[in-house]
């Protein structure tokens, strides 16, 4: 297996030669771009976070924000250890289909097949199914017992536990719903198959290899340099992060990292040094469901779009942290942010980081005004999906019915932004006069309403009835 190392600059640098001045200026702008963009996230913000955005093997932006520990006051490094939560997904996928790969492990066997204890409700669930969010098995997360249970040291088969029991949600492979019991019994299989202990297949078949040094199942006892600490907010006053054993997340999301090495990590997918290029297009693929519609989840990654261009994502919450990965073939652009607190969801932040990078930014919102209201209106986009553009306030919100409004803000570049994310509205005039509405949802793809006529609008030719 070829090893593999990152050379990370403390700040973007490039060496411009004739020939590739306009490259230089042009990294140069997005360096600057995204450093604005970064620092206005974490402006204010008492703890923080670490960004790290690169294009091909150029570094764009590496920087740390705020504190790793408030109580001491000390500053969060460019190289400090945080937790990546579900982004540990992705490693556990890899680590399943390097299994596949030497032949311990087949994407279609069954867990019975696999383990006979696992001879249940599971029992016909495969291995693809749990990488995919497609087995129907309940979310240990949301179960009562377990989540009263968290501070409790666990292993893989007491946390089976919970749910192996339990009937399933729906038939595997015909829906998609995350959860977190899909990766524990991945963590399970690993191990029974692999003959050792997960941490210990992770470091010494994946992080070892590749120069991952800083990279590891996380552990309250042990020693880890620079690992930043962890926080909440209450009522609008800055605590610690309430304690979670991390024996608890396994698989699913028990690992801590630095942007360092997810940068390795990146690389070694891009080049393919942890699996073949086909196992890696199968797990960054869309997921086909029974009715042959599609899930926007591979194994362990997100399959979405910035702007148009083709990615996989991720991310990941759990006690005190918060992270996000962003990951485009064309052009190679890498961007994750890291955080140390659970109310600084990188997710945004992250994906428009991303799309700077790739020369394509989201443009800046800006404020709603009179020739908005021409929009206004209620929309049908399927029979139970029925939405209401309205203004109130000065502002424009969306609102589907039985659910809350939210906030929708006019973009520069004539989209209308969805609740301060980057889902938008488009609008248009059909042949027959009739306003169109087009929801773009990053990974759910477009769905498209026509507004319903007006009262005035429905009445025939000539009628004079109120």
């Amino acid at each position: 297996m070829k090893i593999f190392g990152v050379l990370l600059l403390a700040a973007a640098s490039v060496f411009v030669s004739p020939a590739g001045a306009k490259e230089g200026a042009s990294a140069k702008t997005a360096a600057a771009a995204l450093a604005r963009e970064a620092d206005a996230f974490f402006t204010g913000q008492l703890p923080g976070g670490v960004v790290l955005v690169t294009r091909g093997n150029e570094v764009l932006l590496r920087q740390a924000y705020g504190l790793a520990d408030v109580e001491n006051g000390v500053a969060m490094r460019p190289d400090a250890v945080l937790r990546l939560a579900s982004v540990s997904k992705q490693f556990t996928a890899v680590a399943a289909l390097q299994l596949v790969q030497a032949g311990k492990l087949s994407l279609d066997a069954t867990l019975s097949s696999l383990d006979p204890a696992l001879n249940g409700p599971l029992a016909a669930v495969t291995v693809q199914q749990l990488l995919t969010h497609t087995s129907g098995i309940k979310n240990v997360s949301s179960i009562p017992a377990s989540k009263a249970a968290r501070r409790e040291e666990a292993d893989a088969v007491g946390l089976m536990g919970y749910f192996k029991d339990l009937p399933l949600e729906f038939a595997p492979g015909t829906r998609f719903r995350y959860s977190n019991s899909n990766y524990i019994v991945l963590t399970h299989l690993i191990q029974r198959v692999s003959g050792q202990p997960y941490a210990d297949y992770m470091r010494q078949s994946i992080f070892q290899p590749l120069g991952m040094q800083h990279t590891r199942y996380d552990s309250h006892l042990a020693v880890i340099a620079a690992r930043a600490h962890g926080y909440r907010r209450i009522q609008g006053e800055l605590q610690n992060a309430d304690f979670i054993s991390m024996s608890q997340p396994q698989g699913a999301g028990g690992l801590v990292s630095t942007v360092d090495d997810l940068a390795i990590w990146h690389r070694a997918l891009r080049d393919s040094t942890s699996l073949p290029r086909s196992l890696l297009a199968q797990a960054m693929a869309k997921t086909v469901l029974a009715d042959g519609t599609s899930s926007p989840y591979g194994f362990g990654w997100i399959i979405g779009q910035v702007q148009g261009l083709s990615d996989v994502e991720h991310g990941g919450f759990i006690n005190g942290f918060n992270s996000y990965v962003v990951r485009l073939k064309e052009p190679d652009v890498f961007a994750v942010v890291l955080t140390n607190a659970e109310f600084l969801d990188p997710t945004v932040l992250t994906v428009r980081l991303a799309a700077i990078a790739a020369g394509t930014p989201y443009a800046h919102t800006v404020a709603a005004d009179e020739k908005d209201k021409a929009w206004l209106g209620r929309y049908v986009l399927a029979e139970n999906d029925v939405r209401t553009l309205s203004w109130a306030d000065g502002k424009l919100q969306l609102q589907r019915e039985g659910e809350d409004p939210m906030a929708v803000s006019p973009g520069a570049d004539g989209r209308y932004y969805l609740d301060g994310g980057l889902d938008y509205l488009s609008f248009a005039i059909a042949e027959d006069g009739r306003a169109v509405m087009t929801v773009h949802d990053r990974l759910m793809g477009d769905t498209v309403g026509r507004r319903e006529p007006t009262e005035a609008q429905a009445r025939p030719t000539g009628s004079t009835t109120p």
